[in-house]
């Protein structure tokens, strides 16, 4: 199984290489590469680690600025609601 970087999400490319950076060195080339791969596989299929990637890309700036209810928080809706009106 050969993969190649440009098939992953960036942000879960750097994430891995920062992962393997203390075994370049240590181990040799190929268990580097195949313990790449597998991170990478394993990472982009597994609903756990992709939500966690989703969460830590980086969200484009709002096109204006306004106040936003926090879902999840207890009244959240009805103190963005009094505030706004």
């Amino acid at each position: 199984m050969t993969t190649t970087l440009r098939e992953f999400d960036p942000v879960l490319v750097e994430a891995v290489e920062r992962a393997l950076a203390p075994y370049r060195g240590k181990l040799s080339p190929e268990l580097i590469e195949h313990m790449r791969e597998e991170a990478l596989v394993l990472m982009s299929a597994h609903p756990y680690p992709v939500a966690l990637l989703q969460a830590m890309q980086r969200r484009p700036p709002p096109d204006e600025s306004h106040e936003l209810a926090r879902g999840g928080a207890p009244g959240a809706e009805e103190e963005a609601v009094e505030r706004r009106g």
